[in-house]
């Protein structure tokens, strides 16, 4: 599983224990995902100030459908965890297609009126 979106809520203070965590990872023998571990801890606090920046200057809506994937992203990682990984795929297409459905259904709901109103005009 990939567990990029759950670094973001890990908290600060917890940072030290990860490094350590990641040293005894290399010592019992696990180079590649101790390499990993590191250089995401020292991805987050180089790029966050860039980040920020960036998210302060886009507009709202765009923020809120940013925050929508990464909402669908931990819903399909804990999805992932109880019941596997391609169910939790299957699940998370299933929620986004109904989000489709309904933003689609949004759009042309008044253009569904307009055409009622003048088929019923027209009789």
């Amino acid at each position: 599983m990939r567990s990029g979106v759950l670094w973001a809520l890990l908290p600060d203070e917890a940072l030290p224990l990860v490094v350590v965590a990641a040293g005894l990872m290399m010592i019992l023998g696990f180079r590649q995902a101790a390499l990993s571990i590191l250089g995401m801890v020292l991805l987050f606090p180089i790029l966050a100030p860039f980040v920020e920046a960036l998210f302060g200057e886009l507009p709202p809506w765009v923020s809120l459908v940013i925050l929508a994937f990464i909402g669908l992203a931990i819903l399909r990682g804990l999805a992932a965890l109880l019941i596997g990984q391609r169910a939790a795929d299957t699940m998370v297409g299933s929620l986004a297609a109904d989000v489709v459905r309904i933003v689609v259904g949004t759009l042309f709901f008044p253009l569904r009126v307009a055409w009622w109103a003048f088929r019923l005009i027209g009789r």
